[in-house]
């Protein structure tokens, strides 16, 4: 019995709640074709319409969980919480996405979330506009409609997996192997501690959840380089929409001095609420 929940885990951890994430673990492979947003990925080549409407799915597709299954801790947190109940008026969440490292070029990019109408049965329906010009991401209707969970956090952890298949390499299979990872990791090593942070001059309290989903990996040798990768994710129910930062390091193992390969920061910055 533990073995088939841990399998029907792997199939429908990412499918259980209306936040945008992962639908299947289908090939990967890159085609290069350009989609009307170029749907780059941290840098990386562009993903074609079919990628895009294969990898990107959204909690709430899923009918039913098997009886008597728990989900872990973390996983709760970032997959099943209400992330936008705190939201009671349309709001804008502004948030602002920063690369940097030694590993290759950097950028800094902006994301854009609007919440723009309160559905009755406490759901919301928003406008998501992740990264600008070249590197804007598609993002299907569907994903933003109906939704409780913040589509932020689900776009960040697509762009991140690909990217991670991307550096190591660019196979097509990569993907669904560090997908599988971050999932095992966040069910069965995550940590989540109290934290406290500075938001517009003002103190608030959160937790932060974080873990390194390749540390152990069984086949690190095959992207050594990358294998230490840090994630971890800010929440706060002070915060609308809850989530306020996340971050993902991959340390240069050369020297414990030296600047990271890759850095990535993804930080609000900004709130404005509208009038109803």
């Amino acid at each position: 019995m533990k073995l088939l929940l841990n399998s029907l885990l792997i199939i429908y951890l990412f499918a259980t709640h209306s936040v945008l994430i992962f639908a299947d673990e289908t090939d990967a492979e890159v085609t290069g074709e350009k989609p009307e947003f170029s749907n780059t990925v941290r840098g990386g080549k562009s993903l074609s319409e079919e990628e895009i409407e294969s990898k990107i799915g959204r909690y709430g597709e899923v009918e039913e969980i098997p009886e008597g299954f728990e989900f872990a801790t973390a996983e709760n947190k970032l997959w099943l919480d209400n992330h936008l109940g705190n939201i009671t008026q349309p709001t804008s969440l502004y948030y602002e996405f920063e690369k940097s490292g030694s590993y290759e070029d950097g950028f800094i990019d902006s994301v854009f979330l609007k919440v723009v109408e309160l559905n009755k049965d406490g759901t919301k329906n928003a406008l998501l506009d992740f990264f600008t010009a070249e590197r804007k991401q598609k993002i299907p209707e569907g994903n933003t409609t109906n939704i409780k969970g913040n589509p932020v956090l689900g776009i960040y952890m697509n762009g991140d997996v690909f990217d991670m298949a991307r550096i190591t390499g660019g196979k097509a299979d990569r993907y669904r192997y560090f997908l599988k990872q971050i999932k095992v990791a966040l069910r069965e090593t995550a940590k989540i501690e109290s934290t406290t942070f500075s938001y517009n001059g003002k103190e608030y309290q959160g937790e932060k959840i974080f873990f390194t989903p390749y540390v152990k990996d069984p086949h690190r040798r095959d992207f050594e380089k990358f294998a230490d990768k840090y994630y971890e994710i800010v929440l706060s129910d002070e915060i609308p929409g809850k989530l306020y930062q996340i971050t993902t390091i991959i340390p240069d193992a050369s020297s414990e001095t030296a600047e990271p390969l890759v850095m990535e920061t993804l930080k609000l910055i900004d709130v404005k609420n509208h009038d109803s």
